[in-house]
């Protein structure tokens, strides 16, 4: 006869969703809403104190209520740099980093 199993069955990954009734974002979360890069965003957010904002052991917690404020304080995502856009191997990504064509 066979022993019944000792552990619990691993969650599907389908069981596995995020919620949405959440009262915060992470810093991808973040970034999509307000039209950053998620790696700019982390760092335009290092080493400042913002309210609605803090560091944990996972990465950002920003709070719901806290997106315009941050948003409004960080301003525009800056610009992509030229030959992070595809353009790589490219005899205009060279153009653009010799400085022959300016955009």
């Amino acid at each position: 006869m066979a022993k019944p199993p000792t552990q619990q069955a691993k969650a599907a990954a389908s069981d596995k969703v995020r919620t949405t009734d959440r009262d915060w974002l992470s810093a991808k979360e973040l970034a999509t809403a307000i039209g950053w890069r998620a790696h700019t965003l982390r760092d335009a957010l290092r080493g400042r104190r913002i309210a609605g904002v803090r560091m944990t052991s996972h990465g950002y917690s920003i709070d719901k209520s806290a997106v315009a404020e941050v948003a409004a304080l960080l301003g525009p995502a800056p610009a992509r740099h030229p030959k992070a856009n595809g353009a790589q191997g490219t005899r205009e990504a060279s153009s653009l980093a010799a400085g022959k064509i300016t955009s």
